[in-house]
């Protein structure tokens, strides 16, 4: 399920926002898979994918959620034991930015 392709659409007034993406890294192929198998699971839209170039040089995996989900993503992730290595906003041709976890 490509949970990108909804977001496509554009805002109707200047107060609706176009979801986020969340692009997910991890130190290792196995905390990749392991995320995306977790996922599944737990049934949470996601896309396992290649980290694109202008977020890393060294080949590896990530996983793509709606900014909606990542919560509920890294509740997952704490409970699974499955560390991710960075976290950004992305889309692709713009500028990543780093997401940074709201506080409680």
């Amino acid at each position: 399920m490509n949970v990108f392709a909804v977001d496509s659409k554009k805002p109707d007034t200047a107060t609706d926002k176009v979801p986020q993406k969340v692009l997910v890294l991890f130190s290792s192929y196995y905390f990749a898979d392991k995320a995306d198998k977790m996922l599944g699971q737990y049934k949470v839209p996601h896309q396992l994918m290649p980290v694109p170039p202008e977020l890393s040089s060294a080949c590896g995996l990530s996983i793509g959620v709606q900014e909606e989900y990542i919560e509920e993503v890294l509740r997952i992730f704490e409970v699974e034991k499955i560390t991710p290595s960075h976290m950004y906003y992305y889309e692709k041709g713009k500028e990543p930015t780093e997401y940074v976890r709201r506080s409680c």
